[in-house]
């Protein structure tokens, strides 16, 4: 587990190595939400999967939720 912490704007930094195994790139896209019991969940946004799914008619892309 790594330690970061947030900066006057509200940004956080997140290390290297989860950077370079989740392949996040500047400009990526995450949605954001929060469990109540302190925990923050980040997850990467894919829009071309997104899109490639709403053209084939799939229901379990992203649908702006985690539920």
């Amino acid at each position: 587990m790594s330690i970061t912490q947030i900066d006057a704007n509200g940004r956080v930094l997140l290390p290297l190595g989860i950077r370079s195994h989740l392949d996040l790139n500047k400009g990526d896209e995450l949605a954001v939400d929060e469990l109540g019991d302190g925990t923050i969940i980040l997850k990467k946004i894919d829009r071309r999967l997104c899109f490639q799914e709403w053209l084939n008619g799939e229901k379990h892309g992203y649908d702006g939720s985690f539920d």
